[in-house]
């Protein structure tokens, strides 16, 4: 069973070694410009809840849950270029951030740069598989919404069963075919890895239902206290789940 707090305490205690990083999850959240767009024009008053699985860098939208108009979702030529954009810049962030994570819970000199050069082609692979996987989900919906029922539970047992993916990738230094094929073997037995998403899951719902009300109903301002509390939630569950894969996966 995971000791889910202790770990959550432990990465606390890691501020300030990782602090530096805050400014990625900030900037990645902005990037995805369509979102920040959304929530700015949105008027009325909108409540909700997101179950987010663990990230290698969450953003402020891992625990918002938009209104259905502010999705910020485009199927346009520019709308898809963007989309390429933001997933080469968010795998090279991402996989500086998580290395840089990873050498500073091993208290090790390492560089941004490296990191991010190290695993950027295997962190690209994987969000390219994430956001086929998530278009193939979302495009039905579109024309039968009927069928978010069978969509949702789908793509949560798929986030699920890849989440240790990126993780695997930059502690253990596999490839992407080798890390998700063991990500996927450890979704299957269950035990930790089951027992940390569904604890990371609850605290994630918890945080979001009033991070959702501060940000889509308090336009700008609720933006920026959005980003301000978002950013080292983001770093503290970012170095826990480090943290878990580093040692407590070695139980099982």
């Amino acid at each position: 069973m995971v000791e889910f707090t202790e770990i959550l305490g432990e990465a606390l205690g890691r501020f300030e070694e990782t602090k530096w990083l805050l400014p990625v999850p900030i900037i990645m959240t902005l990037m995805d410009y369509g979102k920040v767009i959304g929530v700015l024009n949105f008027e009325g008053t909108h409540f909700g809840i997101r179950f987010p699985l663990p990230e290698p860098a969450p953003t402020l939208w891992s625990f918002v849950s938009l209104p259905a108009n502010a999705s910020g979702l485009t199927f346009s030529a520019q709308g898809l270029m963007v989309m390429a954009l933001f997933i080469l810049l968010g795998s090279y962030l991402e996989a500086g951030y998580l290395g840089s994570i990873r050498d500073a819970v091993r208290i090790v000199e390492g560089s941004f740069l490296d990191n991010a050069k190290r695993d950027f082609f295997e962190f690209l692979q994987f969000n390219l598989m994430l956001y086929a996987v998530m278009v193939v989900l979302i495009i039905p919906l579109m024309a039968m919404p009927f069928m978010f029922l069978l969509a949702f539970p789908a793509l949560l047992v798929f986030l699920y069963a890849i989440y240790g993916t990126p993780f695997l990738i930059s502690i253990h230094g596999l490839g992407f075919g080798d890390a998700l094929g063991e990500s996927i073997n450890l979704a299957k037995m269950g035990g930790e890895y089951l027992d940390y998403a569904l604890k990371y899951l609850a605290l994630g719902a918890l945080i979001s239902v009033p991070l959702t009300f501060i940000v889509t109903n308090t336009g700008l301002p609720g933006l920026v206290v959005g980003l301000l509390l978002s950013a080292p939630l983001s770093l503290a569950l970012s170095v826990a789940t480090v943290l878990f894969f580093m040692g407590q996966m070695e139980h099982q």
